[in-house]
């Protein structure tokens, strides 16, 4: 954003309140090239407001009144010790109105005028705003269709997922144990995967020896656990992906509901060659104990020594208790030859 190159980034203490019946706070305001966050006191996010959607209650009156276009009822109040921040603001917001269209001035005549006048604003100063209007607009059933889409295009670097119909049965099994009242889809692939990889839509991939290697069925059960923590959730798994795909792109998915293949494509290959950060145990004890799965059989898989996963071995949420088997024998057995046929 050129408009405020002479300020980079600054900050300065404001009086913020979320709505009309809120507490008014102290706050810390740092702006950036083309957004403003508010923090508290302890440096936690409180609002984050993108400049072109700021407007000012009083141009030209001490202290300073902004609130988001259209929502009066939240505000941040500025005094004379933030001018600098005061001015960049006003600076910013317009420069921003220069780039809007006149009505007068400018005729959207075409489809094309159209679009163009939409890459314009994206490219100086809304692709986060197109990111998070597309992220709004997917309905659950078309996230769904991004992570098969995806899923697919893995197989270029895992080879095709392995089914069966009584393995597949299994799978379904295990999918509604841990995720009840999801539509979450499993696929055990034989190659390019030792561990399990959640996906967006509720889809994950899983290397076929944790299906293969081990007795029981908590192995499987603990990694795929250890995938649904680590991915912050399926709204982080969408935003991923479209921080993936290049505005453009996005613009394309915003209008006709269709991902493009390269981004399907650069998205699965990152996923696939990105290591997994670990979760903390006790973060990873919660979605065991939610799921009422032992996390020894896991925690040993991870570690045979237990001496880095001590946590999850000594703090067991079903240590002494009996929880319902997550696969019977015979279904374990039909799961382990998968990718035999």
């Amino acid at each position: 954003m050129t408009a405020l190159k002479e300020f980079a980034k600054i900050e300065a203490v404001g009086i913020w309140r979320a709505d009309a019946e809120a507490q008014r706070r102290d706050v810390i305001v740092t702006l950036g090239d083309a957004s403003l966050t508010i923090f508290d006191m302890k440096d936690r996010v409180l609002a984050h407001w993108s400049i072109p959607a700021i407007a000012r209650e009083n141009p030209g009156v001490m202290p300073a009144i902004y609130h988001p276009d259209g929502d009066p009822n939240e505000t941040l109040e500025l005094g004379d010790e933030s001018d600098v921040m005061v001015e960049a603001i006003d600076k910013l917001r317009k420069a921003v109105a220069r780039r809007r269209p006149h009505p007068g001035r400018l005729r959207l005549t075409s489809a094309a005028a159209i679009t163009a006048s939409v890459v314009a604003l994206g490219v100086f100063w809304l692709p986060d705003a197109v990111r998070n209007q597309t992220l709004t607009a997917l309905p659950e059933i078309k996230q769904r269709q991004i992570g098969a889409q995806i899923t697919k295009a893995a197989e270029r670097f895992t080879s095709t997922a392995c089914h069966a119909p009584s393995p597949d049965r299994a799978l379904g099994k295990i999918a509604n144990r841990l995720f009840p009242g999801t539509s979450t889809a499993i696929f055990v692939v034989a190659d390019g995967l030792t561990d399990a990889l959640a996906l967006p839509g509720n889809h994950y991939l899983v290397g076929k020896a944790l299906v293969e290697d081990y007795e029981t069925p908590e192995v499987l059960a603990g990694y795929l656990l250890a995938a649904a923590a680590v991915s912050g959730g399926q709204d982080t798994l969408i935003q991923a992906v479209l921080t993936e795909a290049k505005l453009l792109e996005n613009l394309k998915l915003l209008t006709s509901g269709d991902l493009p293949q390269a981004v399907a494509d650069r998205y699965a290959e990152a996923s696939l060659a990105t290591e997994r950060s670990p979760m903390t145990q006790d973060a990873l004890l919660e979605y065991f104990d939610t799921a009422d799965v032992s996390s020894r059989a896991y925690a040993l898989a991870v570690d045979v020594t237990g001496e880095t996963t001590l946590g999850l071995i000594e703090a067991d949420p079903l240590a002494g208790k009996n929880p319902p088997a997550i696969l019977t024998d015979g279904e374990w057995v039909a799961l382990q030859s998968i990718c035999e046929n």
